[in-house]
């Protein structure tokens, strides 16, 4: 098989030639559980891959087809049948894309979609924005979390956009990470690249948001935890489980049920 630089396998005996892939914008550190959490309890013949996004500073001016491109043409070129695709929060919109992009060239995968979110400015303020500034509450005082949060919900009354949104929250995060950056005493350079991080993931978002979800749902299953505001409903089959949005990747239950819906 060829290198892949768009997709990594998450499983240690990954199978190369029917696999599952994984779209989700995984970084180091996060609070919510990932797909290599899922993969873990799923138990599943197939190899799993996860996607990956370009290196920091290549997103710059990514529209989403272009996403889909860079994982499409990596997927057909590999040779590997895809049995699945898997989808988290607002990558869900990505999973549904590349499912219909694969099956212009293969039998069309299953789509499981793990808390479907739209990409809005409501969303992006409260799952993004807000969660990389309350990363910094150990070190900023009660009132400049405060200032912040007002910040960006000012912001977001503000701008219709959410390419003009996102540039504004980059702008508030880069201002408020660079009091808590000095307290305690980060070198430069690594601010730097939490400002670049923290644009990328936003840019991802924009992208994701120029994506019509299908109107095709079929073979589509939709996996949700306990409410979650903003969640995007697209009508696919369901099942719901009482566990907090974070954790729902984690959980053995989820995965057995995962398996159920798998070819």
């Amino acid at each position: 098989m060829a290198e892949l630089h768009s997709w990594q396998p998450i499983d240690e005996n990954a199978d190369d030639k029917e696999v599952i892939i994984t779209v989700d914008f995984t970084v180091t550190g996060r609070p919510e559980a990932g797909f290599a959490e899922l993969a873990k309890h799923l138990e599943t013949p197939y190899g799993i891959w996860e996607s990956l996004p370009p290196a920091v500073g290549d997103e710059t001016g990514m529209t989403g087809d272009d996403y889909l491109d860079r994982w499409t043409t990596e997927l057909r070129a590999s040779g590997a049948e895809v049995k699945a695709v898997f989808g988290y929060c607002a990558s869900s919109v990505f999973a549904l894309a590349i499912a219909e992009r694969v099956a212009t060239w293969q039998p069309k995968p299953r789509v499981v979609l793990f808390d479907p979110t739209a990409a809005t400015g409501f969303t992006v303020l409260h799952y993004g924005f807000f969660r990389v500034v309350d990363a910094l509450a150990a070190v900023l005082t009660e009132d400049e979390v405060r200032n912040a949060h007002a910040a960006g919900e000012a912001a977001q009354r503000t701008h219709d956009d959410l390419e003009t949104l996102t540039k504004e929250f980059v702008r508030l995060y880069r201002e408020v990470g660079t009091t808590a950056f000095e307290r305690v005493e980060l070198d430069a350079d690594r601010a730097d690249e939490l400002v670049a991080w923290f644009s990328s993931y936003l840019t991802y978002l924009v992208a994701a948001s120029q994506l019509t979800v299908t109107g095709d749902l079929d073979g589509v299953d939709v996996i949700r935890s306990a409410e979650l505001p903003g969640a995007l409903e697209i009508g696919a089959r369901e099942v719901r489980f009482d566990i907090d949005h974070s954790g729902l990747l984690s959980q053995p239950e989820v995965a057995q049920a995962v398996r159920g819906l798998l070819p």
